[in-house]
């Protein structure tokens, strides 16, 4: 029986691969549904040549060209065309019951074991290089022909209907609508109705129409994660551009330049607005639609997922009677949703309320909103100058872009006005940094803003599919909190086998007090701003996605993909001169024992404070170390607990020096913060290697 070696150990044992570009690789990996295969190509460490050369002589199997071969239909049924695209594997011939298959990758067990139990045959796997195998899949799989009497045999949408929206050129009263008979139309009428009714039904954001050198390929982004759906014929890549750019009134004669268009859906009495946009491309223009759901997109404050020590001082920030609350994140992170769902809880009677919105993404009651449209000069800045003369006690503006936009924003806020309003930053500091680096003056920031809030998505695992799992292999890289349990989603058909289903929001709040005030008024960097918010109590976005792993909401690949991890170190400039970056803080009863640890930790370059009967809880608060070792005492482990709740030491790294007979309760240390245990009789070397090894993660 085969070895079961990966792939990366194999070509590092060939010499084709050395140790840093396999770990770069890794890196390049994560996140991604990618084989690690790809990745190495991908980064031009080697070629599909070398891969499939260097399998066939490390596994002895036989390397073959697929095009020697000509499987009959008998064959090719065996195994789907979507099975082979995505999986790289082709059948070659069928004797009796054995099925000769070709694979990029014959590691892959999980696929050779569900082909065989798929088709009841047993199989004989041979190499091939990836291209040969997608050359001899576009060969002898179905034609564009085939593909056709695919489209012509469309289900019918008689229940769909388009409806365009009014032009600003044309005076017209009425919207321009038409309704499209299905079961009567064209293919290509039936195929664009179908692709969108589709997405609306999985559940998609955004439906991508991308032209490439042999097809038309159609990818729906579902959870946030793009998912290919269907290739098409290149012959019926303009007709298909032509019909979405009918359904939004654009111009179908210009393929050149960039256009924006807008319709809308209705579907089974659901209504649902397109957003179209297209851009020219090599291959042709790519088309993406983003649906926008009614009645998904207006989501109550306390449904987004936002812990209750951000909810909380977020609602007193957006209480208060002026002021202006940001709201920021990259494209697709969900702003606007937010900033919706803290207007409904703002609106009432007793209050105007008026936003400017480029879209109007979903209508509110009791609320009076108003499109820009830059074409005409109706931009933010000379529209939120009208609002302003409409008496306004909350104004939503859509986005801050300009100078401009930002001084009559902010002088809104210091004049009896709440605004809130979103920036493409990455978090709360880079917001401030934003401000200043368009122009805005500091004292303006400092005035007028009263919080930001930055956010992400993240993926939820399947609630019916989800399982405990063993902590992932790479979080040795990485110094965080112990988690006791993981989850993942095993796939099943609610998730579409992705093993989530749904999104949760990501948050990070940093509210403006006098301390942080002070520090921009004067010259400061970014790093001086996340400590002074580290001391103020500020949760990052990475903290608040771990606590989301902790309570089994999303997975741990999830959170490392997604969400940037911001450590905020701190420092005192106030101390004793010494370099608090390497200071280390001893908690132990042995005096002895302290002495040791101390002479080694020294002469390593650190600078070490220790007590044996101090407050830990104080000297901890005091010292800031960056490092704490303490004994296993229980009035030590007490006081772990609340250290690790103060956001500043949320992940100070923890050595523990523990009796050997502790090592029965060390699930109960993980849980109370520790990273490592270092047992007695103390080894310095090992407490040394520890050190080391977690000051390389941190």
């Amino acid at each position: 029986m085969m070895r079961k070696k990966r792939l990366g150990e194999i070509l590092t044992d060939e010499g084709l691969l050395t140790e840093e570009q396999l770990e770069n690789a890794l890196i390049a990996q994560k996140g991604k549904n990618k084989k690690l295969g790809k990745v190495l190509i991908e980064l031009g460490y080697i070629n599909d040549i070398q891969v499939a050369e260097c399998l066939t002589k490390q596994l002895s199997l036989q390397m073959v060209d697929c095009g020697d071969y000509t499987p009959t239909e008998e064959v090719l049924i065996l195994i789907p065309k979507e099975t082979a695209e995505r999986k790289l594997v082709f059948p070659l011939e069928l004797k009796g019951k054995n099925l000769k298959i070709a694979m990029a990758n014959p590691l892959d067990w999980e696929t050779i074991e569900d082909l065989s139990f798929i088709t009841g045959l047993k199989l004989s796997v041979a190499i091939s290089s990836e291209n040969n195998i997608l050359e001899a899949i576009e060969e002898f799989y179905g034609s564009s022909d085939e593909t056709w009497d695919v489209i012509k045999e469309l289900p019918s949408y008689d229940n769909v209907e388009f409806v365009k929206e009014e032009s600003d050129d044309e005076g017209s009263s009425m919207n321009f609508q038409a309704m499209y008979q299905n079961s009567e139309a064209p293919p290509i009428v039936r195929l664009v109705t179908m692709l969108i009714a589709d997405a609306v039904k999985s559940g998609a954001s955004d439906i991508h129409i991308e032209p490439r050198e042999k097809n038309v390929m159609v990818r729906y982004r579902i959870d946030g994660a793009l998912k290919n759906i269907q290739a098409y014929p290149k012959q019926i890549q303009d007709a298909v551009i032509s019909r979405v750019k009918i359904i939004s009134n654009l111009d179908i004669t210009n393929r050149r330049f960039p256009q924006d268009g807008r319709s809308a859906l209705r579907l089974e009495k659901k209504n649902v607005d397109l957003r179209i946009s297209t851009l020219p491309s090599v291959y042709g223009e790519k088309i993406v639609i983003r649906l926008l759901d009614p009645t998904t997109g207006l989501i109550a404050l306390s449904k987004l997922g936002i812990s209750n020590s951000i909810l909380k001082p977020l609602i007193e920030i957006y209480g208060q009677p002026q002021g202006m609350l940001l709201v920021t994140g990259p494209t697709g992170s969900g702003k606007t949703t937010t900033l919706y769902s803290v207007l409904q809880q703002v609106r009432t009677e007793t209050k105007n309320i008026i936003t400017l919105e480029d879209p109007v993404e979903y209508k509110l009651a009791e609320i009076t909103q108003v499109g820009i449209n830059d074409s005409i000069g109706f931009t933010f800045a000379n529209a939120l100058r009208s609002v302003l003369r409409q008496d306004p006690d909350i104004v939503m503006l859509g986005e801050i872009r300009d100078l401009e936009t930002a001084e009559i924003a902010t002088r809104a806020a210091l004049t009896g006005h709440f605004v809130l309003s979103t920036l493409h930053t990455n978090d709360t500091v880079a917001t401030i940094s934003r401000l200043i680096d368009i122009g805005l003056e500091p004292f303006l920031v400092t005035s007028a803003v009263s919080g930001i809030l930055a956010q992400r998505l993240i993926r939820r695992i399947c609630s019916e599919c989800k399982i405990e799992t063993d902590p992932p292999a790479t979080i040795d890289q990485y110094n965080l909190p112990h988690v006791p349990v993981f989850y993942k989603g095993k796939g099943c058909n609610k998730c579409n086998d992705t093993g989530y289903k749904g999104r949760v929001g990501v948050y990070e709040l940093l509210q403006m007090d006098t301390k942080l005030k002070r520090l921009i008024s004067k010259s400061f960097t970014e790093d001086d701003l996340w400590r002074c918010a580290a001391e103020s109590g500020t949760k990052t976005m990475f903290e608040d996605a771990w606590d989301k792993i902790i309570n089994g909401e999303t997975t741990f690949e999830e959170v490392i993909s997604r969400i940037p991890f911001q450590h905020i170190e701190l420092d005192d400039e106030s101390s004793s001169g010494q370099n608090d970056n390497h200071k280390v803080l001893i908690f132990d009863n042995d005096e002895d024992e302290i002495s040791t640890i101390r002479s080694a930790l020294e002469n390593k370059g650190y600078n070490v404070v220790y007590s044996t009967n101090g407050e830990m809880l104080e000297m901890t608060k005091k010292e800031k170390p960056m490092l704490i070792i303490t004994s296993n005492s229980r009035d030590k482990l007490d006081n772990l607990k609340e250290i690790r709740n103060m956001s500043q030491f949320a992940y100070t790294p923890i050595i523990c020096l523990a009796d050997e007979d502790y090592k029965e309760q060390e699930k109960e240390g993980f849980k109370l913060g520790i990273n490592d245990f270092v047992y007695r009789p103390l080894d310095v070397k090992k407490l040394l290697f520890s050190i080391n090894r977690i000051i390389k993660t941190y």
